[in-house]
Formats: C-alpha cells, sequence, structure tokens
C-alpha cells in the first residue's frame, strides 16, 4: 500500500506542473523532467500532497480487509473526502466524472487510469493470481466498467501478485504485454522528452509498469516514473505499488508518508 501512497504524494506537485502544461497546449521540457533523476532532489516537498489515488487505494484496501463491496467503500471514502475537502475549503481531489458517480448520475464506464493506481491491496492480499484477477475485475467495475481500464487493473494488481511472490521482471513484462495485449518496448529518454499527459489508461499504464521494469531500486522507480512526466502522480502510484513489493521500501520514506496522511488512513495501514 505504501508504495502507491509514496508515489502519490510525491508525484502529486509534478502532476500539477504537467497538467498546467497541458492546459497550454505544452509540455514540461526535457531538461526539466529528468531534474527529479538527481539524487539530490528532494523527493518530499512542502506542496506535496496525497491525492485521489490515496484515498481511493484506502477504499479498495478497507473493502478487502471487510467485505469486498468495493462500489460501497468508495463511495464512504469518497463522500468522507468531498466533506474534509469541503470543510477545509479546499478543491475536491476527484474528477468531475467521479463526483458524478458518487451522486449517482454517472453509469461508471470510465476508460480513465482510476481503477488501476487504486488495486495495490489486491495484489498484495489474495493467495491466488486467479483470485487477484477476479478481484481487480470487481473493483473496476462500479466506476471504471470499460475493457481498456479493467484489464489495466487486472495487469498491475497481477504485476504485484507476482513480484510479492518472487517473480522476474521478465516474468512480470511477459503477464502484462499479454493482458494488455501491447509490447512494452518504449524507450526511456524517448517518454522523458515526448510523453503528453493524459489520464487513459491504456496510454499511461503500460508506461507506469515500463518504468518500474526499468528500475533498480524502489527509489530509483520512483524517480523514473515521475521523470517522463504526464499524470505523474498515478504513473508513480502503479509503478511503486509494483516495486514495493518486489523491493521493498525503506522505512524513512515511509515515515516520509505518513506526515501527509490524515490519522485515519495511518490507522487502518498500521
Amino acid at each position: 500500500m505504501f508504495g502507491a501512497i509514496i508515489g502519490d504524494i510525491v508525484g502529486s506537485v509534478y502532476e500539477v506542473r504537467e497538467a498546467k502544461a497541458k492546459k497550454q497546449g505544452k509540455y514540461v521540457s526535457y531538461s526539466e523532467r529528468i531534474k527529479i533523476l538527481n539524487p539530490k532532489t528532494h523527493l518530499f516537498k512542502k506542496d506535496c500532497t496525497f491525492t485521489d489515488d490515496t484515498v481511493l487505494s484506502m477504499a479498495i484496501f478497507d473493502a478487502v480487509k471487510h467485505d469486498k463491496d468495493y462500489a460501497k467503500y468508495l463511495k464512504i471514502y469518497g463522500k468522507q473526502e468531498l466533506e474534509r475537502n469541503h470543510k477545509c475549503l479546499m478543491p475536491s481531489r476527484f474528477g468531475s466524472c467521479f463526483i458524478m458517480w458518487l451522486n449517482g448520475n454517472f453509469d461508471g464506464t470510465s476508460y480513465g487510469n482510476g481503477s488501476a493506481m487504486r488495486v495495490s491491496a489486491i495484489g498484495e492480499c489474495f493467495d491466488t493470481l486467479e483470485q487477484v484477477e477476479k478481484q481487480a475485475y470487481l473493483s473496476s467495475i462500479p466506476t471504471h466498467n470499460n475493457i481498456d481500464a479493467i484489464n489495466c487493473a487486472i495487469a498491475v494488481s497481477g504485476a504485484i501478485f507476482i513480484a510479492k511472490n518472487k517473480g522476474t521482471k521478465q516474468q512480470i513484462k511477459s503477464y502484462v504485454e499479454n493482458k494488455l495485449n501491447i509490447k512494452l518496448d518504449y524507450c526511456l529518454e524517448d517518454l522523458q522528452k515526448t510523453y503528453i499527459f493524459t489520464s487513459k489508461a491504456i496510454g499511461s499504464v503500460p508506461q507506469a509498469i515500463f518504468c518500474f521494469l526499468q528500475s533498480n531500486s524502489f527509489e530509483d522507480c520512483l524517480r523514473k516514473s515521475i521523470s517522463i512526466g504526464g499524470d505523474s502522480d498515478t504513473i508513480a502510484a502503479i509503478a511503486c505499488s509494483i516495486a514495493e513489493s518486489f523491493y521493498g521500501i525503506d522505512k524513512k520514506l515511509i515515515n516520509k508518508a505518513k506526515k501527509y496522511l490524515p490519522n485515519e488512513f495511518i490507522e487502518i495501514l498500521n
């Protein structure tokens, strides 16, 4: 769970930068993107925050712990977050379609990366790949009942499961390529130079998994996944959710991330 949360928090400030550039019809320069690769560049900044990625990952985790009614827990956590933001006079962390779904005004057919970003608990908590794939499907359909979104959620949770069970990167790569019918044959430098912001599942999840495959440690995965730009918090959350199971995480990073979380999240995670 903390892999996704750390990726989300650290990536949050970069996602804002990328989104602003997109609105202006631009993208962030290669030289700016790769600054994060410098080990001296601090990961946790004052204006970092957890986003919907963390909130909904917590919802899925809580659902797994209890009765697996994913729609129920997504709505509980979603409405609690809206209330928290209202009290703090903060803008919503959620997209307009998710808010419409919370209010019963959207049929949940999103093709975005939202269901893939929140499935880390499923990959971690179930005992067989068949169970993981079934639960990833069930967790996706309330809000993302779209074939690309569903398959991406399954691919991420399956990759986490394989990593947790000491699988190799080649096994993870083959599994994901088979599930998504796509080749993870990107060039990291090309992505850093030319990748453009998209929240579509099929346009961001494979790139996130590729960044994990190119990494050599959890922190390296975190930095590389942010370095390609785009929907940075979600790409980092996905890549780092796999990296957590594959490499483990330094407790110092976990303790830093906890400082950004509300107490109720920390209690559940503990």
